[in-house]
């Protein structure tokens, strides 16, 4: 028995990480790609012993790259995600953290022309087919790593990436609310009406008042802990799934929609104790929110996650913007999202309920290149 080995590169992408391969380093033949992906992550195991995931979603996920055709995008990027504890990869949809780190990976490789002080990199989402365009500061021919950027949820500091989500609305099923509502009423079962919003910009997305879970909403880990509370959740995504028209029966999600739609559980700005053990003050943020991702708290908050929650803060009608407070400490533009790792700011363009583009900042950087071996 031999091993296979590919060329990768292993890199942080805001608060999640990925093996990135060159679609050219890859089989032509894509139905071989899945199995690949599943051996080098280390799926099914929930220690993900023989691979290299992380054990959570943020870290166990892949992205492959190569030079786009189109006039206006430079590279195509496909993204990758890969349950642990069943052997599914999940292609549906895209994931923001990972997008910052296509740029600087694009300028490294060569795929893009390095321009100092910043180059702008148009990066081509094939998973959602939507377009972000991304500033990365750039000397001596290569992506900055260096630099004075905080994000909440990454130790230290790094060189700021400008990311623009253009035309975020019906990524994934072609519509900003796929159900033709702002609001719905799910009839879970065993548990009852809800109400709820579910939004597609950038990402699909369900969201649910933490109230009406009974929950405080500045809950972190020991959420997952409460299997009550996380059985009504998953149940909700679900009957989302099959409103989205990802499954036929709601109950085949658990299974056959296991990455969308995300799910954000929203709150009124509260005060609470982040990941890191920092005090975050009610009077930081216009929302409180926690993101559930493959059946778990993420303990950040993904960045497609934050453009739709952007934008449904936005719109009349959803949940979302009745709960929302808007600071008038920031432009109207700004929406400043309190979640499991700190605050973090999103630049909403809109043109009336149209969301025109959705900014965020992200830092990015190379942890390992070489290959990475897998079983035959």
């Amino acid at each position: 028995m031999y091993m296979q080995k590919y060329p990768c590169v292993y890199m942080r992408g805001g608060t999640s990480k990925a093996v990135i391969f060159h679609e050219k380093d890859l089989p032509e033949d894509k139905s071989l790609w899945d199995n690949i992906f599943l051996k080098v992550m280390g799926t099914p195991d929930v220690k993900q012993i023989d691979g290299m995931g992380g054990t959570v979603s943020s870290t166990s996920k892949i992205a492959i790259v190569s030079p786009s055709d189109r006039e206006d995008a430079d590279v195509n990027y496909t993204f990758k995600q890969v349950d642990i504890i069943i052997p599914r990869v999940d292609g549906s949809a895209n994931c923001g953290n990972i997008s910052s780190a296509i740029g600087p990976f694009a300028i490294d490789e060569g795929l893009v022309e390095a321009v100092e002080p910043i180059t702008v990199v148009r990066v081509l989402n094939t998973n959602t087919n939507k377009i972000i365009e991304e500033h990365v500061r750039v000397k001596d021919k290569r992506a900055m790593v260096h630099g004075d950027e905080v994000i909440k949820g990454v130790p230290g500091t790094g060189s700021r990436i400008d990311m623009y989500f253009e035309q975020p609305g019906g990524a994934v099923t072609g519509k900003l609310f796929p159900t033709g509502n702002k609001k719905d009423i799910f009839d879970v079962p065993d548990f009852g009406n809800i109400e709820v919003t579910v939004i597609d910009c950038s990402n699909p997305i369900v969201f649910i008042r933490a109230r009406d879970l009974k929950i405080k909403g500045t809950e972190l880990i020991e959420l997952n802990n409460n299997k009550e509370v996380m059985e009504y959740i998953e149940r909700i995504r679900c009957i989302a799934a099959e409103k989205c028209g990802f499954v036929d029966k709601w109950e085949q999600a658990r299974t056959m929609s296991t990455s969308v739609p995300k799910v954000s559980i929203v709150s009124i700005p509260q005060d609470y104790e982040d990941m890191d053990g920092n005090n975050i003050k009610a009077s930081e943020m216009d929302l409180c929110c926690r993101a559930v991702s493959v059946g778990k708290l993420h303990k950040a908050y993904p960045m497609t996650v934050a453009v739709g929650t952007g934008a449904a803060a936005k719109i009349p009608g959803t949940i979302v913007n009745e709960i929302a407070c808007l600071s008038k400490n920031y432009s109207k533009d700004i929406i400043v999202l309190g979640h499991s790792s700190g605050t973090t700011e999103v630049d909403m363009k809109m043109n009336g309920e149209e969301v025109l583009k959705g900014g965020v900042t992200r830092t990015a950087r190379r942890i390992m290149d070489g290959y990475v071996y897998v079983r035959d």
